[in-house]
């Protein structure tokens, strides 16, 4: 129990401090727990989106809620997202990170207003035979 609370403490400074330090800094004093964690689903939680990290289909592919047209894409690169808006209107957003690995992920978006928001739509990650491999709304039965 001394030993959590002294890494909730250890953390809570660094975030006080306004200062992300990393896993390299608790590696010294945390091997084994370190090794335990890599490739986790605490490790694999929130990375930056890129062709290792994207799970879901940004081959053009579509989402219809409500009327509402969601496309998934790729351009110079980039994963994107053309949706609904807080005006209601289809934007262009870039998926800046990827939440959750298994069995759905999420995507967050930095929104104009300087916001990072994860989206209301997400990509099922399970295989295809148990109903995964598919983009749903988070709010389906709304």
């Amino acid at each position: 129990m001394k030993k959590i609370l002294v890494t909730l403490l250890s953390l809570t400074a660094m975030l006080l401090a306004d200062t992300y330090v990393g896993d390299k800094a608790c590696l010294e004093c945390h091997k084994k727990e370190h090794k335990e964690w890599q490739g986790s689903d605490h490790d694999l939680a929130m990375q930056i989106a890129n062709a290792t990290t994207v799970l879901g289909d940004f081959n053009n592919a579509h989402l219809n809620y409500n009327g509402i047209i969601t496309t998934f894409f790729k351009k110079d690169g980039k994963f994107m997202v053309r949706t609904d808006g807080a005006d209601g209107k289809l934007h262009d957003y870039e998926v800046s990170y990827t939440f959750g690995v298994y069995p759905l992920q999420q995507y967050m978006v930095k929104f104009p207003n300087g916001r990072v928001q994860v989206l209301d739509k997400a990509w099922d990650s399970r295989p295809k035979s148990q109903g995964g491999g598919r983009w749903f709304h988070l709010h389906e039965k709304e």
